[in-house]
């Protein structure tokens, strides 16, 4: 058992080494935070192998030390999320601010050896983790309203991934806790499998939102106005009329705020408070709008399918043409050119 436990934290550790190596390497405030992250895991798979090897572990105050330095990485989790659904929130002072009380409980713990001050770090961090959960979830929303402000399409760049995110980080913590009540080396094989792959799948998502996170980078205002000067609005609005009703920009599948900033003249900031304050909607909806009203013309005018429709007018897939294509008008395409086009 002791050579298989040794194994497997061999496993891990070289798993969160490469996992920190690549996310570091792609630069960027997250990539950062989860290089960190990874790092940190792999150390503490380290810790977990010489416990595991001296037998130190079937000790119940070295197990409680053994989880108690493993929760100092629960605010780590929490810092990902915070980027996540606010992209530049998350600074060095709250890092410091908000992980000090967890390093410094460890500490007392491992020096005094009192449990009740690691029962004090578990429930204090349940308590932390619920806090972000409902931080982040409330967040979420505030967030999706930002990306429609800059992006005309959602694939790849929806929030059901973050959510699925959100509730694995939190499953885990509740793994972390219930593991830090009794000594049970099982578990901890079981919680050291699951979070591999959990890494994994969050991996690939965060490598797809890359583009994302790049679009979503906060400029400094100041920045932005020396770099570009304003446009009168009457312009703007002229410009961006033309861009959309005669050269039709919107049949563009990758159209974002920042490519109509461009074309005009402007940027991202003032083209998409002309559309939220202008247009009285987002620039997700406005595009996706035009789009739709191309598309009815086509489903009167031409046999065409629906999926050669979808892409003609500038979605990057038939499914999520339908399902723009329903909201909006209140049926399918395929209802819409059955009933007469009488819409």
């Amino acid at each position: 058992m002791k050579e298989l436990s040794i194994y497997l934290t061999g496993i891990a550790t070289m798993f969160y080494g490469m996992m920190g190596l690549f996310f570091m390497r792609k630069g960027g405030v997250l990539s950062k935070l989860v290089s960190l992250l990874m790092v940190t895991m792999a150390l503490q798979c380290v810790k977990d192998a010489i416990f595991i090897f001296t037998g130190k572990y079937l000790v119940d105050y070295y197990w409680d030390v053994m989880a108690a330095v493993d929760i100092v990485a629960v605010p780590m989790y929490a810092f990902i999320l915070m980027e996540l659904v606010r992209p530049g929130s998350v600074s060095l002072k709250t890092m410091i601010i908000q992980e000090t009380p967890f390093v410094l409980c460890a500490t007392a713990f491992i020096v005094s050896g009192l449990r009740w001050i690691f029962l004090l770090q578990v429930i204090g961090t349940a308590i932390y983790g619920t806090l972000c959960l409902i931080w982040v979830a409330v967040n979420i929303p505030k967030y999706n309203r930002k990306l429609k402000e800059r992006f005309s399409y959602m694939e790849n760049i929806n929030l059901n991934w973050l959510k699925i995110i959100l509730y694995s980080f939190y499953v885990e913590l509740a793994l972390w806790v219930v593991m830090g009540s009794w000594v049970e080396i099982d578990l901890e094989f079981l919680f050291m499998l699951l979070s591999m792959g959990l890494w994994m799948v969050i991996g690939w998502f965060l490598y797809k939102h890359e583009s994302v996170l790049e679009e979503l980078e906060n400029v400094p205002e100041t920045v932005m106005q020396s770099a570009v000067p304003d446009v009168d609005a009457s312009v703007l609005q002229l410009e961006i009329e033309k861009l959309f009703n005669e050269q039709r920009i919107f049949l563009n599948s990758n159209l974002k705020a920042s490519d109509v900033a461009t074309a005009v003249g402007s940027n991202r900031t003032y083209v998409s408070n002309y559309f939220n304050r202008e247009a009285g909607m987002t620039f997700y909806d406005y595009v996706n709008d035009k789009r739709i009203e191309y598309a009815s013309n086509l489903l009167k005018t031409t046999q065409d399918s629906v999926k050669n429709i979808a892409y003609q007018s500038g979605f990057n897939s038939p499914q999520s043409f339908i399902r723009v294509f329903s909201k909006t008008k209140g049926m399918s395409p395929g209802e819409f050119r059955k009933r007469g086009n009488l819409t």
